[in-house]
């Protein structure tokens, strides 16, 4: 009785190791397939923004910073 319950936990324990390892192989793939789908969204959501933005753009430190025309907003 003894020799069959050790092999029942032996086995038992197999099958536990296995569900572990199974569930950490599809958890790394869940994650290494959502890492490409943000990636890919960023870098379209990037370039669809720069779209047509680049030729007609001055660069920041050629602008005039000036604030004429903003309204006022002092707080009297």
């Amino acid at each position: 009785m003894d020799k069959q319950l050790r092999q029942l936990e032996n086995a038992m324990a197999q099958a536990v190791l296995f569900e572990i390892i199974v569930s950490s192989v599809l958890i790394a793939l869940l994650f290494l397939a959502l890492y490409y789908a943000i990636r890919a969204g960023i870098r379209d959501g990037i370039r669809d923004a720069q779209q047509g933005q680049r030729a007609g753009r001055e660069p920041a430190r050629e602008r005039a910073a000036t604030t004429a025309h903003l309204p006022d907003f002092r707080a009297d």
